[in-house]
């Protein structure tokens, strides 16, 4: 039997299409089990579903008057329009015949969640692929040890962009390690046509033209002074450096000119990079979940699978730092920019477990390289050779077993328990379906509906693109847009605004017709105050959402 299994497997070594084969099969099998539930974990899935679909009916969307007071609607760039036209061909899987109208909307959502299981499965083939090329012990071993963070496999299974994000980033790596330029200029292009983290490929570049010099430097073997900074500004701005920094910049400019959106991609990325990602007003306002930091002990017990290996690695560089190569120095720069940015903001493990697993699995094929396996083969034989030895049996048996059961827990925690996060979702495929279909039927189209929570936007649009509404995506572009009437939706949100004077405000301030509140609990404050609300009617109610009518717009 064991030779059996040993023939197959040395097959399949020789294969090595039929190994990404299998890679890819096992990823994709696993993201469709955790995907099954018919629900969404982010809402923004609804958003690109939408988007996608605009597309495929009347080509790319260049204005957006569905967030009527934000600054989507004077300044709008698709930013993940590449991903949207990726997700064309899902939506052309043919659609069931005999479907009803609520049905056959919500078609198309279970196809972009089949789209997120493929790109998911093809982020872990690329990370395959990736360790694959710089020949490292064990690459299917480390690759699967991302399947243990569960927070890691919560991104890639968002029906969002940033599976495929984060294969473009690894394509990247490829040809900045292999230092191929046509290659680092077409995928810089590729970057910011699909997702609006595309900064982050020149903050790569410079990183490993950081890593080479800091790699220059160790070598010179002298102490630190004047010569030293004057050889790290020789070294940084080498020609290959300065290469390498021109035409991932070249390219990152040739995406936003050569752009559907153009010239208004670079007012837009201004704000999209600096005001969102760097600055960030979390503080001055709710924003995204995914821009918090984890709380440490849930990261750290998250992440505990690649941290461990992590220590290990890092205290072996520093061991033997002098011996260390610059693509080594390239992923210990890499993985402490992207550790640093997580506890920042929590979105960023996306990348912080792919980089960190690439430069533990580096360091862990030096490791196994030093080791002498023969002369460890004769002493691990002469302590089992006697029944004196049995303690270090019953210890190599007791530590086998912990490692088991710690893998197991991961595995269970990490996929098990994602499954069961999309199964007790509480935003299912047809979120707030009903109480949309009775505002395309009840109120004229290109009417202001006020919504309660900006994070129903996404839902409100996919069912119902007739109608326009306050805010959504990001409570930001509505801040930047007006601030006092940012206040004045956030009062009425919270429940601040007297009750008598509700209906006047979202009269005068939003001209809005109709209100529909969502019954999750984040609109509880919302929900309580609009009951005692004067002027303010109820005309619709389902389990999901209730809907009031304005009358102070019939006087």
């Amino acid at each position: 039997m064991f030779n059996f299994v040993l023939q197959i497997y040395n097959f399949i070594s020789k294969k090595q299409w039929l190994t990404y084969l299998i890679v890819f099969a096992i990823a994709f099998i696993i993201f469709l089990y955790v995907l099954a539930p018919p629900t969404l974990l982010c809402p923004d899935g609804f958003y690109h579903t939408k988007m996608a679909l605009l597309i495929k009916e009347g080509g790319v969307v260049k204005n957006f008057p569905w967030t009527q007071f934000t600054t989507y609607k004077n300044l709008f760039v698709d930013h993940h329009f590449g991903y949207h036209f990726l997700l064309l061909p899902f939506l052309s899987i043919p659609t069931p015949k005999n479907l009803d109208t609520l049905s056959s909307q919500i078609d198309p959502l279970i196809k972009t969640k089949l789209a997120a299981a493929f790109f998911a499965a093809f982020a872990i083939l690329a990370i395959y692929w990736f360790l694959r090329k710089l020949k490292v012990k064990l690459p299917l071993f480390w690759t699967l040890s991302g399947f243990l963070i569960m927070n890691f496999l919560f991104r890639l299974s968002l029906s969002r962009s940033p599976a495929l994000s984060l294969i473009i980033l690894i394509l990247g790596l490829y040809y900045i390690v292999k230092k191929k330029y046509l290659g680092i200029f077409l995928v810089s292009i590729f970057y910011v046509w699909t997702y609006g983290g595309w900064p982050l490929m020149l903050v790569v570049i410079t990183l490993y033209c950081l890593a080479s010099t800091v790699k220059r430097l160790i070598s010179q073997q002298s102490t630190i002074n004047n010569q030293q900074f004057i050889l790290f500004f020789k070294f940084f701005f080498s020609k290959t450096n300065i290469k390498l920094l021109y035409i991932c910049a070249f390219g990152l400019i040739a995406g936003l000119i050569i752009n559907p959106y153009f010239p208004k991609t670079f007012p837009f990325y201004w704000f999209q990079t600096i005001k969102i990602a760097i600055l960030n007003y979390q503080n001055l306002i709710g924003v995204g979940a995914e821009w918090y930091p984890s709380k440490m002990p849930n990261f750290l017990l998250d992440a505990l699978p690649i941290l461990i290996p992590y220590i290990i690695s890092i205290a072996w560089f520093a061991f033997s730092v002098k011996k260390q190569k610059t693509r080594e120095w390239f992923f210990l720069l890499l993985s402490l920019f992207f550790l640093i940015y997580t506890l920042k903001a929590r979105r960023i493990i996306e990348y912080l477990v792919p980089i960190t697993i690439i430069f533990n699995a580096l360091i862990f094929t030096q490791i196994i390289k030093s080791i002498n396996w023969n002369n460890i083969k004769k002493q691990t034989k002469g302590l089992f050779s006697s029944t004196e030895n049995n303690f270090y049996f019953i210890t190599t048996i007791i530590l086998s077993s912990v490692c088991i059961f710690f893998m197991g827990f991961y595995s269970i925690r990490g996929v098990h328990n994602l499954r069961q996060s999309y199964q007790d979702s509480p935003r299912p495929l047809n979120h707030l379906q009903g109480a949309t279909q009775w505002i395309k039927n009840n109120v004229p189209s290109r009417e202001i509906i006020f919504h309660s929570n900006w994070d129903i936007f996404p839902e409100l649009f996919y069912f119902d693109d007739s109608h326009y509404y306050i805010n959504g995506l990001d409570q930001t572009f509505m801040y930047e847009y007006d601030q006092e009437l940012y206040n004045y939706w956030r009062d009425l949100f919270i429940g601040k605004t007297n009750p008598n004077e509700m209906a006047k405000i979202i009269k005068e301030k939003f001209k809005a017709s109709h209100v529909i509140v969502s019954k999750s609990e984040n609109d509880k404050k919302f929900y309580q105050a609009i009951k005692r609300s004067a002027n303010l009617e109820k005309v619709y109610e389902d389990e999901q959402a209730i809907i009031y009518e304005n009358s102070l717009l019939k006087k």
